[in-house]
């Protein structure tokens, strides 16, 4: 009987915890489980208790309690960088060892990740991602933003919407470090109870997609994780009905 796996993404708020699952062999679940990561964001958080259901482990989901949002700035999108820089090919070609920086160093030594950059900043997430032992970002390009509704951008950059932005960027961003070999068609990504992304891979198995959005660069690895570089934006549904 195959397995099926629950491997934790990254929450700050208990209405915005992903999940992502999948098919996997002994080997991959035994992997899995040893990329299970206990963070603690405040003294508020616990931990879910682990269960095991009749197909397969289930990994501690992180549930975390809500919390305050500080106040910050609302930015404006003329400051956001909306053209790639960079050719999607050459991206970190220039770093002559990208596992000696940390996944949120790397991202921000890409010009072509400047906006990815700039919302996790915007969105309060980077003291959260410094207490994670691993990680994995699914980061789109800054031209992956310049394809959303310049309207639904400028709201989520209000100060009014932070939540909003926050579990948007929750959304790309993963509390273990999952390379692009477990992302096969038979994983999800569980968004809610009731709402999932599915992960599909077409026939030759070379690209792979997360909801609507396409990997066009996958496993640059750090030293405490990788980046899987998106041509579109994952969009939870709070950001759709926006």
């Amino acid at each position: 009987m195959m397995m099926k796996n629950i491997l934790k993404p990254v929450a700050v708020m208990t209405l915005s915890t992903f999940v992502l699952y999948g098919c996997a062999s002994s080997a991959e679940t035994t992997e899995a489980t040893a990329m299970e990561q206990e963070a603690t964001y405040s003294e508020t958080e616990r931990m879910a208790g682990s269960t095991t259901d009749e197909e397969g482990q289930i990994l501690d989901v992180l549930v975390v309690e809500e919390k305050a949002m500080v106040p910050v700035g609302t930015i404006a999108v003329t400051s956001l960088a909306l053209e790639n820089p960079v050719p999607i090919d050459d991206m970190f070609d220039d770093i002559d060892d990208t596992e000696q920086y940390t996944v949120m160093e790397l991202a921000r030594k890409s010009p072509n990740l400047s906006t990815f950059v700039k919302l996790i900043e915007q969105a309060g997430l980077e003291n959260d991602l410094e207490r994670l032992d691993k990680m994995t970002f699914f980061a789109p390009t800054n031209e992956a933003f310049a394809k959303l509704p310049e309207d639904k951008l400028a709201k989520l950059l209000l100060t009014d919407n932070r939540a909003i932005l926050s579990a948007m960027m929750q959304a790309h961003i993963l509390p273990s470090e999952v390379g692009s070999g477990q992302l096969q068609s038979n994983t999800r990504i569980r968004m809610t109870d009731q709402s999932y992304l599915p992960v599909s891979t077409d026939n030759s198995g070379t690209i792979t997609s997360v909801g609507n959005a396409q990997l066009i660069k996958t496993d640059v690895e750090a030293s405490n994780g990788r980046i899987h570089v998106l041509d579109s934006v994952i969009m939870p549904s709070a950001v759709v009905d926006l």
